[in-house]
C-alpha cells in the first residue's frame, strides 16, 4: 500500500514538472516575473514572440497600440512594476546594429526621439504616463496588479514636432542592454533583468524586449 501510494506521489510529481516545462517560460515565476512585447503575426500567419520596427506619423491622430504580456503564475497581495526603458543611448545603439553603416544617422542627437517632445505614452485608459529620470536612464513604470498574469496595451502618441524635417526614432526596451539572441529551442530562456525591486524580480526575454518606432 506504502508502495503504491508512493507511486503515486512520484507520478504527481512527474506531471507537474511536464506542465511546467510546456508552458515554455523560463525558470522562475513565484516571485521571479517576466515581461516581453506580445506575439507579432509572421508572414505564415504563424504567431510569434519578435523585436520589431513600427512606423507612425509625426501628425497621426491614431497613436500606435503596444502590447506588453506579462508572464505569473502566481498572483500575490502586492503590485509588480516593471520598467519601460527608453533607449537611445549610442552604447545600445551600437550594440544592436543601427549605428553602423548604412544606419550612421542615428549617431547624431537630432535622430533620437525625445519623450514629451516628439511622442508622449498613453496608459490603457489613454491617460499621459510621466517618464521618471534616474541615474541619467529614461523609463516609464507599467503595473501589474497582483501579479496577475495578463497583456496590456499602452500607446505611442506622437506629438507633431515640426523642428525636424526627417524621422526621428526612439527604442522601447525592457532591458538596459543588448540581450544576445539564441534561435532555437531554448530561445526564451536567454533573458536580462528588468528591474530587481526586492521582493521580486522582473526580467525580459531576447527575442521580444524592444520596439524600434520611427516618427516619419
Amino acid at each position: 500500500m506504502k508502495k503504491n501510494i508512493f507511486l503515486l506521489l512520484a507520478a504527481a510529481l512527474a506531471f507537474a514538472s511536464c506542465d511546467k516545462d510546456d508552458q515554455n517560460y523560463p525558470d522562475g515565476y513565484d516571485t521571479h516575473y517576466y515581461v516581453a512585447y506580445n506575439y507579432n503575426t509572421s508572414s505564415t500567419g504563424s504567431l510569434v514572440l519578435q523585436n520589431s520596427t513600427h512606423s507612425i506619423d509625426r501628425d497621426a491622430a491614431t497613436p500606435l497600440k503596444l502590447q506588453i504580456k506579462f508572464m505569473s503564475e502566481n498572483p500575490r497581495d502586492f503590485d509588480v512594476r516593471a520598467r519601460l526603458y527608453v533607449r537611445n543611448s549610442h552604447y545600445f545603439l551600437r550594440s544592436i546594429g543601427v549605428t553602423a553603416p548604412p544606419e550612421n544617422y542615428f549617431a547624431t542627437e537630432d535622430s533620437l526621439a525625445v519623450p514629451g517632445v516628439d511622442f508622449q505614452l498613453l496608459d490603457k485608459n489613454m491617460n499621459v504616463m510621466t517618464p521618471v529620470r534616474a541615474d541619467s536612464v529614461t523609463y516609464y513604470e507599467i503595473v501589474f496588479p497582483n501579479a496577475q498574469k495578463t497583456v496590456e496595451t499602452i500607446y505611442l502618441q506622437p506629438l507633431n514636432n515640426e523642428d525636424y524635417a526627417h524621422m526621428r526614432c526612439v527604442w522601447l526596451s525592457f532591458a538596459l542592454h543588448k540581450i544576445e539572441t539564441r534561435i532555437s529551442e531554448e530561445m526564451l530562456k536567454y533573458t536580462a533583468l528588468n528591474v530587481d525591486a526586492g521582493p521580486y524580480k522582473v526580467s525580459t526575454m531576447s527575442n521580444s524586449y524592444y520596439r524600434r518606432i520611427n516618427i516619419r
